[in-house]
């Protein structure tokens, strides 16, 4: 009799066909992954802050850019295309203009965070099960 092994389903809030391209299969590398963007998103979303409270327009776009980025790597390809949206509103509007999208994005960012600690932790049980 053979043993297979359960697949991991992620989230349902995440882009699980692009994650299922990304990993292909390697929960041992999505667990790394998703460990990096839990410690380094608080750092890089601090900067985000500092740049948009001092209204620093061209840093706080910059910022976002770099978020973008590690939105995408964990699945959240519509957190990654919010954060697009708002980096190009930062090279157009004040940082009065983007309060309210500013609002919505520190909303969007707080859930994935979220979301993301409780997949880790999924992924981490479900590698110690099945190593």
């Amino acid at each position: 009799m053979q043993n297979f092994r359960t697949a991991f389903v992620f989230d349902e809030s995440l882009n699980a066909g692009f994650l299922a391209e990304l990993f292909e299969g390697d929960t041992i590398y999505a667990e790394t992954v998703f460990e990096d963007f839990l410690r380094d998103l608080p750092v890089y979303w601090d900067r985000v802050e500092a740049a948009y409270n001092s209204k620093n327009l061209p840093v706080l776009g910059t910022c976002i850019h770099t978020c973008k980025t590690l939105f995408g790597y964990v699945g959240f390809t519509d957190l990654q295309d919010l954060c697009q949206q708002f980096e190009n509103k930062c090279s157009v509007n004040t940082a009065d203009e983007l309060r309210l999208d500013f609002i919505l994005l520190i909303q969007r960012k707080d859930r994935a965070q979220h979301i993301i600690e409780k997949e880790y932790n999924r992924l981490r049980k479900f590698n110690e099960a099945n190593g």
